[in-house]
Formats: structure tokens, C-alpha cells, sequence
């Protein structure tokens, strides 16, 4: 007999082995046992969770000779004939495949004609918001007034994509993603069966690895039953197979990041490039890896992170002291990036390495005001333990550190928070109130976006908060507030003059000048003369 995959085999058969859906599970129940059939039902829910099994242990149920206490018999002959997948009664279609109108009108005209045999006809549609929307326009009169015996049960992944007119013909039921505990006890159940000696630390990450799919758990333990077979599955035959590797390796890259080793960080990356492993892989492990710690985090953790052996837990319990949420969401951003990046990359391995970089080198992102105070954090720190911080001791690319290091001689040392703000907005933003009126009336010609620009040239100046010194603030009075605060085209046109003429991009945001929040921003020509005095150097002359 040939082979038949694991979660085939073990594929439940009636209501009882479904497993984490126990709501959906005891309305269906209680449904075919009282006999409220409904016409239409809409399973929802991420891959793997249940919901073509659950579909055709319906279409038994309601076929079936002798239910039992709402469940299937699975003895009888409908049920049988169901199950082999020969019953005339159960159209099983992929929309997929066939997404057209003249699948349907096919359905429909098959429709007229009752079961040879059994009550019910039932329409299992599969994926159903591949579908064209010819197709659902035809389909609707019919899944709205079907006969009596005709049962319609549509699955989706993604239910956002059906009409409204779909959702409210049907009966939806949301299938939920499955605990790794539970999957990790369905998973033991099918290994002891199959006579597969298993490891608990491989169970255990086989069913994390899932994602709440049971279907995905089966297919992983398969795989890995097949790679190593008459062998104990261990924990490394695990990472083996997926591809992956320890998370003690993950725990290293975010120490070298939090500590700015970044000759450490790409060595180690190296190591696992040359061990065969996937740019993409290691960037999707380690931002999992960040997930978890961050949710730890969150929860100081608690009842969120119950997956978690406490071999993992106590280790993320040290990790958690080495870095801050802020850091961590920051980290989570770059790779997310990464990944976006990496799909239609051919150069994968430098822009993976320069994602590393920007971990280390936080100062590199553009607009990263929290690994700006953070930095600012560090340095108030060095001083209340008594060092003298000067601009040439920070990094290079600090946003407080001249370029070029100390040219000049050695630089006065940085002793307060509003020393580093004043000498970072200003720079930026004093070029661009000096010459505002021509720059926003360089704004492209077409559409309104001149007159706009004459407006805003008329209208507003430019201000800065010391709070965010990356953000060019445009107060406007309330009329032309709101007219253009939300106009996207408009801030993308003023952010791209101010780059073509300026070489700089920051941040632009309309406010609302009677806002009491005005109050705090700073008018940058009205430090212009202190600025100058400090040492702040504008090359672009004053209209």
C-alpha cells in the first residue's frame, strides 16, 4: 500500500478528534443533533486549523445513518462513501483552480436534481475568495435560496476579500490558531502510534515551529520521521530539517547588537552562511526570536509566553535585562525591513549584513529619534559616573559628533541634553527657513500643488520641537489646516523639494496653530543669533 502522509492518515473523523475549535466544534454538534441545519456556512481561519476537516465531518454528520450524539458513525454506508471520497452527494471544489462563472453555472444547474441517496448535497468550496467576482455575482440568488437539500460550506483564508453580500448568506465561523500545547499533545499521540521515540524539546519546537496550524506540526514531524528514520528525533535533527538553528545563536546576535559589535555580529553571520544556512531564515528566526523576548518583555512574563519551557523562560528572563522594549522594537523594525528587502533581492547577503550594521549603529537610521535618546541616555550616564564625554569620544556617525571627528582641535565636552537638540535641529532646518518662500514656490506646476505652494509660502514658517528635532513642524491657521493637513501629495512634494535643494529630508507635518501643543515648538529663525554664537555654521545666506 503506498505511503500516506501523517496528517492524512490522522486526519480526524468526527467532531470529538477535532482539536482546539471546541466552540465551533459544539455548535456544529449541536446542530446536526437537533437538526438546525443552515443552508450556508463560512469557515474561516489561517492554514491547517480545521476547516475542510471540519467541513467534511459535516457533510457526514448530516448524511450519516446513525449519528451519535451529533457525531458521524462512520460505519455506515454514506459515511464510508464520504470518507473514501466516491459519495455523489459531497462536490468538493477548488476555487483556486476553478474560480470562473462557468464552474458555477455548472453548480447550478446540478443543483435542481435531490441526492440519489442520503438528505443532504453538499458543496465543500475551498479557498472561495479566489472566486471572480462574475462569478459570485452568479452564484448569489443560488447560495442565498437554495433547496432544502442542498448545504453550501465555503473556507478561506482570508474572508476579507468575500462581498458583504456573501458574508450575510452565511453562517461564519472563525477558526482560531491551535495552542502549541495542544499540538504538542496531538503530536505525541500520532509519534507513539507511529512508533517514532521522540525527544520533548523536539515536540516542543516542532509545535512552535507550527504556528497553530496542526496540519503544518504533522507535515514538520513527517519530514523529520523521513530524514532520520529508526532514529530518537532530538531537538538538533529538528533545526536540521527546518533549517534553522539554536536559539542560543539568536541570544548571541542580540548581545552583539545591544553592544555595538558589529565585527562580531557579521563574524557570526558568516559562520552560519557557511554552514549552509538562508539569509531569509536567519532573518525571520531572529525576528521571532526578538518577538518572544519582546512579549516576555510586555507581560514580565506571565500567562502570554505559557508555551515556554523553563529552561527558555529563565534564559529569557537574562536576555530581558540586556536590552530595553525600545531597543527591541527598534531591532523587529530593521529586520521586518530586511525581509521585505529580501524577497526580490539578488544581493541578499550584503543587504543582510548592512541591516546588522544598522543594529549596531543605531545613530545610521535616519529618523531614529529613540536611538537618538538613547545615546543621549548614555552619555548622561558617563557623566553622573564622572567621565568627561566629548564629541570626538562618540561613535563615528553620532548625530553629536562633528563630521570628520575633531577637526579643529579638541571639542568642548557634552554636558547636557539641550546642548545636543540645539546643535542637531537647527543645522538642518535653519538652511530651509532661510530660503522658505523660494522653496515652496518651486513646487511643481501641475494640478494645484503651485498654488498650494504659494500658500504655504505666504502662510506658514517653519518650526522645530526640541522634543523631536528630526520634524519640520508647518503651523497653519485652522482654514488651511484643515484643507491640507491630510493632503499626501502636497508633504510628499514639500519634503522633495526640500531634499532636491538641500540634500537633507526630514520629517514635515502640518499642525494646527491654535493648538495649544504650538506653544512648545521653537521658531528656528528666532535662535538664529544664539545658534551662530554657539558655533553652529549655515552656509546658505539669509534672504
Amino acid at each position: 500500500m503506498n505511503y500516506q502522509a501523517l496528517y492524512r492518515k490522522y486526519r480526524p473523523q468526527v467532531f470529538d478528534d477535532v482539536k482546539g475549535q471546541e466552540v465551533i466544534v459544539r455548535t456544529l454538534r449541536n446542530q446536526v443533533r437537533t437538526g438546525r441545519i443552515a443552508h450556508a456556512y463560512l469557515f474561516c481561519g489561517s492554514r491547517g486549523t480545521g476547516k475542510t476537516t471540519c467541513a467534511k465531518i459535516m457533510a457526514k454528520a448530516i448524511n450519516c445513518e446513525n449519528p451519535v450524539d451529533g457525531n458521524p458513525c462512520t460505519e455506515c454506508a454514506a459515511c464510508r462513501a464520504i470518507q473514501a471520497g466516491i459519495s455523489m452527494n459531497v462536490i468538493e471544489m477548488d476555487a483556486a483552480s476553478q474560480r470562473g462563472i462557468d464552474n458555477f453555472r455548472q453548480i447550478i444547474s446540478e443543483i435542481a436534481y435531490p441526492p440519489t441517496d442520503g438528505r443532504y448535497k453538499v458543496y465543500i468550496i475551498d479557498e472561495v475568495h479566489m472566486l471572480t467576482s462574475e462569478a459570485f455575482n452568479a452564484f448569489l440568488k443560488t447560495l442565498e435560496e437554495p433547496p432544502e437539500y442542498a448545504v453550501f460550506i465555503l473556507a478561506t483564508t482570508d474572508p476579507q476579500r468575500l462581498l458583504p453580500t456573501v458574508l450575510s448568506r452565511c453562517q461564519r465561523y472563525d477558526f482560531r490558531r491551535i495552542p502549541t500545547k495542544i499540538i504538542e499533545d496531538r503530536l505525541k499521540e500520532v509519534l507513539d502510534t507511529e512508533g517514532i521515540e521522540a525527544e520533548y524539546e523536539a515536540v516542543h519546537t516542532i509545535a512552535r515551529r507550527a504556528e497553530g496550524g496542526m496540519r503544518d506540526a504533522l507535515s514538520i514531524a513527517d519530514q523529520c520521521a523521513s530524514f532520520f528514520p529508526g532514529e530518537v528525533l532530538t531537538y538538533d535533527h529538528v533545526l536540521e530539517v527546518l533549517g534553522t538553528v539554536d536559539t542560543d545563536v539568536y541570544r548571541k546576535m542580540m548581545r552583539f547588537a545591544v553592544r555595538g559589535n558589529a565585527a562580531s555580529l557579521i563574524g557570526l553571520l558568516d559562520e552560519l552562511l557557511m554552514d549552509g544556512r538562508d539569509v531569509r531564515q536567519i532573518a525571520s528566526d531572529f525576528t521571532w526570536y526578538l518577538r518572544d523576548l519582546l512579549i516576555f518583555k510586555a507581560s514580565a512574563g506571565s500567562g502570554m509566553m505559557e508555551d515556554l519551557i523553563e529552561e527558555d523562560r529563565e534564559e529569557m528572563l537574562e536576555d530581558s535585562e540586556e536590552i530595553n522594549e525600545k531597543q527591541v522594537m527598534y531591532f523587529i523594525e530593521v529586520l521586518s525591513d530586511l525581509s521585505n528587502t529580501l524577497r526580490n533581492s539578488s544581493n541578499r547577503r550584503v543587504l543582510t549584513e548592512i541591516a546588522l550594521i544598522r543594529l549596531c549603529r543605531p545613530q545610521t537610521s535616519p529618523g531614529n529619534m529613540d536611538a537618538l535618546m538613547s545615546r543621549i541616555s548614555l552619555i548622561e550616564q558617563k557623566l553622573e559616573e564622572g567621565v568627561v564625554v566629548s564629541a570626538g569620544t562618540l561613535p563615528s556617525g553620532s548625530p553629536a559628533a562633528p563630521e570628520g571627528g575633531q577637526a579643529g582641535g579638541e571639542a568642548e565636552p557634552v554636558t547636557r541634553k539641550e546642548d545636543m537638540v540645539k546643535a542637531i535641529a537647527p543645522s538642518l532646518f535653519q538652511k530651509i527657513a532661510a530660503q522658505w518662500k523660494q522653496t515652496m514656490n518651486s513646487l511643481p506646476k501641475e494640478g494645484t500643488r503651485q498654488v498650494r505652494g504659494q500658500i504655504l509660502a505666504s502662510c506658514c514658517e517653519p518650526f522645530f520641537s526640541p522634543d523631536d528635532p528630526e520634524t519640520l513642524y508647518l503651523p497653519l491657521s485652522r482654514n488651511w489646516y484643515d484643507s491640507l493637513a491630510y493632503d499626501q501629495d502636497l508633504l510628499d512634494a514639500v519634503r522633495k523639494a526640500i531634499a532636491d535643494k538641500y540634500g537633507v529630508c526630514p520629517e514635515v507635518r502640518f499642525t494646527d496653530a491654535s493648538d495649544s501643543s504650538v506653544r512648545g515648538l521653537i521658531k528656528v529663525e528666532s535662535k538664529q543669533e544664539e545658534l551662530l554664537n554657539s558655533g553652529v555654521d549655515f552656509p546658505i545666506d539669509i534672504e
